[in-house]
C-alpha cells in the first residue's frame, strides 16, 4: 500500500534534508507563506492542545497543534527536537490510537496527495472517528481541473493523486460538511524569476480566493464534523 512501504522509505531517507530542500528556498517560501496564512485563519481561535497534525512530518504546521504523528520516523526525530514538548508518535493516519471524540480540528497537508483513492476515504473516516462533533478536517490535494487544463501528468506517485471539490463532498459524504475552499498558488512559479516571486505572492493570494480559486495549483478545504 502507498501509505506505508513506498512512502516512509522515501521521507526516512529525505528526513535530514527535507526542511532545506523543500522549504529554505523561495518556491518552498511562496508556498509556506499562502498556506500558513490559511491555517491560521482557519484554525483561529482552536486550542492547539485539541488539534492534530496528521502527517506532520518534520512539524512544519506543528505550531496549530500540539499532537501529530506520521508514518516515518526520522521525520517525526526532526519534529520532535523543534517541538520536545509536543505529543508525537508514529503512526498511520487511517489506524491511529486515539480514542474517539478527541480532537477539535485535525489537519493534513501535502499527505492526501500520496495516497490512493480508498486510503484517503479511510483516512476520513479516520478523522470523522478521532474528531469531536462540529470539529474541523482540514486538507489540501492537487487540483484535478487545474492538471486537466495544463494536460500535466505525473510519471510517478509522488504527489500524483488529483481531487476536486466534488469528489471530496463524495468521500466525506454524511460524515462530514464542506465549509470553506481556497486555492494555492495559482501562477506557475517555479516559471517566474526568483526576485519576483514575493511580488506576485500578493496577487496570486487574491486569485486564489476568488472564484477562480478551482483552477489553482492545489486546493485546501475545510470540512466540519457532523452530528
Amino acid at each position: 500500500m502507498k501509505e506505508n512501504d513506498q512512502i516512509r522509505r522515501y521521507y526516512d531517507k529525505l528526513a535530514p534534508k527535507y526542511d532545506v530542500e523543500r522549504f529554505a528556498n523561495s518556491y518552498g517560501q511562496y508556498l509556506h507563506k499562502q498556506e500558513q496564512l490559511i491555517m491560521q485563519d482557519w484554525l483561529f481561535g482552536k486550542n492547539p492542545d485539541t488539534c492534530l497534525d496528521m502527517g506532520c512530518g518534520t512539524g512544519r504546521f506543528l505550531k496549530y497543534a500540539k499532537h501529530g504523528i506520521d508514518i516515518s520516523e526520522p521525520m517525526l526525530l526532526q519534529a520532535q527536537f523543534k517541538f520536545p514538548e509536543h505529543d508525537l508518535q508514529v503512526s498511520s493516519i487511517t489506524n491511529t490510537l486515539y480514542m474517539d471524540n478527541t480532537f477539535d480540528a485535525v489537519f493534513s497537508l501535502h499527505v492526501f496527495f500520496h495516497l490512493e483513492h480508498h486510503v484517503i476515504k479511510q483516512a476520513i473516516k479516520e478523522a470523522y472517528r478521532i474528531l469531536k462533533p462540529g470539529g474541523l478536517l482540514i486538507f489540501d490535494f492537487p487540483s484535478q481541473t487545474r492538471r486537466q487544463l495544463v494536460k500535466y501528468q505525473k510519471d510517478d506517485w509522488h504527489g500524483n493523486t488529483v481531487l476536486n471539490v466534488d469528489t471530496v463532498r463524495e468521500y466525506s459524504n454524511s460524515m462530514f460538511t464542506l465549509k470553506k475552499f481556497q486555492g494555492v498558488m495559482m501562477f506557475p512559479i517555479h516559471r517566474i524569476p526568483d526576485g519576483l516571486r514575493d511580488y506576485m505572492r500578493t496577487l496570486d493570494t487574491l486569485l486564489c480566493r476568488s472564484p477562480l480559486k478551482f483552477l489553482a495549483s492545489y486546493n485546501l478545504v475545510c470540512l466540519q464534523r457532523n452530528a
